[in-house]
């Protein structure tokens, strides 16, 4: 996980401009610029989240790690399987994607 995300995810916390949990990530993704599922996400709302982003066009990070650690990143004290970040810069959002791109080149 880079430092980039870790910055996005908490100043979109501290800014109150994110959602947290599938239902409301789910509700608010078409006006998110990020989501971010973690390994704890069950399938079934994964495949629904992938659906809502990719008709909007919204990239999806996968956390290599459990709800409790994307909790922790949060600073939150419970667990937290999907965050969507409604305010990021896109330099931000670009960096995120590069870095994604990277991993899947690097894991082909």
């Amino acid at each position: 996980m880079s430092k980039v995300l870790a910055k996005i995810i908490k100043d979109a916390i501290s800014s109150k401009k994110c959602k947290m949990g599938s239902k409301e990530v789910l509700h608010s993704a078409k006006s998110s610029k990020l989501i971010v599922c973690s390994n704890s996400l069950p399938i079934d709302a994964k495949k629904k989240i992938e659906e809502t982003a990719s008709s909007a066009r919204i990239p999806i990070y996968n956390f290599n790690d459990t709800s409790v650690q994307l909790g922790r990143l949060c600073n939150k004290p419970f667990r937290i399987s999907v965050i969507s970040i409604d305010s990021a810069s896109d330099s931000d959002i670009s960096a995120v994607l590069e870095e994604i791109n990277k991993e899947a080149t690097s894991s082909s």
